[in-house]
């Protein structure tokens, strides 16, 4: 008797979505990560604020005494 399929048609017994897997690891690895990546948000969030009115107060301080 000959079988028609063969380990090599049907691609082996060994796993083969490493693609999807990746995937899947990608999704785990983001959702553990976001609370942590949500905190460094919250606090780097004055020190932006801080810098940018800082920013904006020197910009309009030139403007000012390049006009006068």
């Amino acid at each position: 008797m000959r079988t028609t399929a063969n380990i090599a048609a049907v691609g082996g017994y060994g796993f083969r979505d490493y693609a999807g897997a990746a995937k899947v690891a990608k999704n785990i690895v983001l959702f553990a990560a976001a609370p942590f990546i949500g905190l460094a948000y919250a606090a780097a969030f004055p020190f932006v604020a801080v810098g940018m009115l800082a920013w904006y107060g020197v910009r309009a301080a030139r403007r000012r005494a390049g006009a006068a």
